[in-house]
């Protein structure tokens, strides 16, 4: 298996550097120059496995040679021992053939979890073996940057960067971060959003200061994000008809990097046959496959707030999909957006998009009486992003017949306090005090004080 640059054909890796990499050296991303293909057969017979064998058969093509099988399947056991359900992630009906996929049992609580346990393994693995040390950057509005900052801890190899929006993050993401150990992690408040600090993270990408250390994306841009949501489709689609049965899934629009690994998913063999993506007042998704009209936006806060944003790094991957890795046509697309904020895809190309996806933008309104009627009707509290979800997969499925699949992105606790004043969740617990962080502020587009603390590492 070879991976090359969305954006150049040329740009060719091997696994390893995939996984140890940020962008590629185009400025495109990584993907796989060729998928794996499974047959119905086979994937009938991966119904009885536990979960972590089920990700090696699905991962280990796009693996290849780099790990030797006893070791990949080792490291993939030592992932998921880092989730608390045995199932790994568990199936929760909660209506007629409507099913929430929790995927919030990892260490933080979040979906985020799966590529961050996966990543930070990976990437100990190849700096052991080449005695480097690594810095592994990305942008967060909360969860990611917990994620990876949880599951790079124990990575004695290297060191964790994060740049947030200084204002947007909910407050006890924010604590999170603040109290991050700075021996460990370099913190950055940016004076500006979310969509700011993904473009400075590319940025600094381009231009490493760190000669001697390397610079690795913990963002869902490095294709182990990917790789790692792929295996709960067919984690999904088997618990729920042996991976021959027709399946939808409803997909809170939290990152892209879930919905491209659906459509991935669905080119491997599994019988998708409708994804829906729901977004909240911030819309840019919707957009999109509504209308063909892709557009950075200023973002709204919301009661969603991991949807907060406009920019979705992976949408380059699913139009290098699209134009049939025609990469000269995706860098033309993407020197474009870059430049004037807008894109829209030949038509052709859309109407291909638009026979599997659908979209629904929902109010703060409708998901928050989707919380309390789910809970009403059912006594089962779902967060607000996975609301979002589940009120799109009920209005917009296809078949009724079809088992529905909510990727459930976040533990109700993580919106406690919202729920708590909804009624369905008892009021949290005060956290005992914190020491103060002490995280360093700085103005979008200031590489120069990012480049002197990493000078001191």
């Amino acid at each position: 298996m070879h991976y090359v640059s969305t954006r150049s054909a040329a740009v060719r890796a091997d696994f390893e550097t995939v996984v140890l990499s940020g962008l590629a050296e185009d400025g495109g991303l990584y993907v796989p120059a060729s998928l794996p293909v499974f047959s119905a057969q086979e994937v009938t017979y991966w119904s009885w496995l536990p979960f972590d064998e089920l990700a090696w058969r699905v991962m280990s093509p796009f693996v290849g040679q780099a790990i030797p099988e006893d070791d990949l399947k080792g490291l993939l056991k030592d992932t998921y021992r880092a989730f608390g359900h045995r199932s790994i992630a568990p199936l929760h009906q909660v209506d007629r053939n409507e099913w929430v996929l929790e995927l919030f049992h990892g260490p933080t609580r979040a979906s985020k979890d799966f590529a961050a346990q996966l990543h930070a393994r990976l990437v100990s693995y190849f700096l052991d073996r080449r005695q480097q040390q690594a810095v592994v950057v990305g942008a967060t509005n909360g969860d990611t940057g917990l994620a990876a900052i949880e599951a790079f801890g124990s990575c004695e190899q290297s060191r964790v960067m994060v740049l947030y929006p200084s204002n947007g993050v909910p407050e006890d993401r924010l604590n999170e971060l603040q109290d991050a150990d700075p021996a460990r992690v370099l913190a950055f408040a940016v004076d500006g959003s979310f969509d700011d600090c993904q473009a400075m993270v590319a940025q600094l990408f381009r231009q490493w200061p760190l000669a001697n250390v390397r610079a690795i994306g913990f963002n869902s841009t490095n294709w182990v994000g990917v790789m790692a949501q792929i295996v709960l489709y067919f984690h999904a689609a088997l618990q729920l008809g042996g991976g021959v049965r027709p399946i939808g899934f409803s997909i809170p629009a939290a990152s892209f990097a879930e919905v491209y690994a659906g459509y991935i998913a669905q080119k491997m063999g599994l019988p998708i046959n409708q994804i829906i993506i729901s977004t909240n007042r911030n819309d840019a998704l919707h957009q999109f496959v509504h209308k063909n009209q892709y557009s950075k936006r200023q973002a709204n806060r919301t009661v969603s707030p991991a949807m907060d944003f406009s920019i979705f790094s992976n949408l380059e991957r699913f139009v290098w999909e699209l134009y049939g890795h025609d990469d000269q046509a995706v860098r033309a697309l993407m020197d474009s957006f870059e430049t004037t904020g807008e894109l829209s895809i030949a038509n052709k190309h859309w109407l291909q998009a638009r026979m599997l996806i659908d979209s629904y933008a929902v109010t703060d309104e409708q998901t928050i009486d989707e919380i309390t009627a789910l809970f009403r009707d059912t006594g089962y509290v779902i967060d607000p992003h996975t609301a979002t979800g589940v009120l799109a997969a009920r209005l917009y499925r296809r078949s009724m017949v079809t088992p529905m699949v909510t990727l459930g992105e976040f533990s109700p606790v993580k919106s406690a306090a919202l729920l708590a004043g909804l009624g369905v969740m008892a009021a949290p617990v005060s956290a005992p005090g914190r020491r103060a962080g002490h995280p360093q502020s700085i103005r979008v587009g200031d590489l120069d004080t990012i480049a002197r603390a990493l000078a001191e590492l």
